[in-house]
């Protein structure tokens, strides 16, 4: 009769279920770090390419007098070479070109993220010229705010 060999070598269940759930905290604990650098990268980025593109609309007002026209979200808009069709990091870019009331018109640059639909308020001044805003998944640059005869809507 063969006898249990008292020198058995592994590990056992409770030993592998403790390192399970050992593993399982800290993923939990690294995960949202990880996803928060993740989405700083990446409206790091967007924040590069706005800051392009809102050069290239106030280019092309100095050249002709005018911003262009309000296109919808990511249609480039006229007199912009470098408009992005395909980012590399999701979601979408938006020019806008509205009047605001009050006899003023606004430009802004916007990115949408991956949530659908805008997070921000259309036909209004969603951040000041020259500085972002997030608001929930999406980003907004004011590029200008100026004088017009455009009561509200978009400027065509």
């Amino acid at each position: 009769m063969k006898t249990r060999d008292e020198h058995q070598s592994g590990f056992t269940l409770i030993e592998l279920l403790v390192v399970v759930v050992i593993l399982g905290v800290l993923a939990a604990l690294a995960f949202p770090a990880y996803a928060s650098m993740v989405r700083r990268a990446r409206y790091a980025e967007a924040k590069q390419y706005m800051g392009v593109m809102a050069r290239e609309v106030q280019l092309y007002a100095v050249e002709n007098a005018q911003y262009p026209p309000d296109v919808a979200s990511g249609v480039q808009p006229q007199g912009v070479t470098n408009w992005p069709t395909d980012l590399p990091f999701g979601g979408t870019l938006d020019y806008d070109h509205w009047g605001v009331g009050a006899g003023q018109c606004y430009v802004q640059i916007g990115f949408a993220g991956d949530t659908p639909g805008l997070s921000y308020r259309e036909h209004t001044v969603n951040a000041e010229p020259q500085r972002f805003k997030q608001f929930e998944d999406d980003l907004v640059l004011g590029v200008d705010l100026y004088d017009c005869p455009i009561a509200r809507g978009p400027v065509n």
